[in-house]
Formats: structure tokens, sequence, C-alpha cells
């Protein structure tokens, strides 16, 4: 989705925003130092600002997607999520 390879953007994919904490452990994926010592949880809202601009967000991530201006994109996408299965 969006051409994206960075560990990070496999949260969005992979984990509900479900108040997991951010950077927590994955045996399938490491995570930027940044991400890790940001401390806090997936929410919605933090999730929606991620989209919007992940540099912005968390300065210091590898995150190469630059983000989704539109909101309605950003909250499509977060409601798709909330929607999945655990």
């Amino acid at each position: 989705m969006w051409g994206l390879e960075s560990s990070e953007y496999v949260l969005l994919v992979t984990d509900r925003p479900s108040e997991r904490p951010m950077g927590s452990n994955s045996a399938r994926f490491a995570y930027t130092a940044a991400l890790k010592e940001k401390g806090g949880r997936w929410d919605a809202t933090t999730l929606d600002r991620w989209l919007e601009s992940p540099r912005k967000l968390i300065p210091g991530t590898s995150m190469q997607f630059a983000g989704l201006i539109d909101p309605l994109d950003r909250a499509d996408i977060i409601a798709f999520l909330e929607r999945q299965p655990d």
C-alpha cells in the first residue's frame, strides 16, 4: 500500500489502533529508537497525526511516507483498522 516498506508502516496494517504501546516489541520487525522513545499508545487521535505526517509526530523516524493531507482519507484508514479482528 502506497509503496511503503518501513517497519513502522507495518504497524498500521497489522495492529489495530487499540491503545497498543507505540514502538512495542514485534517478533517480526524492529522499530526505530525515535518511535520507541516517543512513548504513548496508538489510539485514533495519535494514528491520525501519524498518518498526516509521521516525521512531524516522531522526528527521527525512518518512515519514508510523507503523509496524507486529506483528513477524510486518514479517517477512512483508521475506520478500516478499527474494524479488523484482533
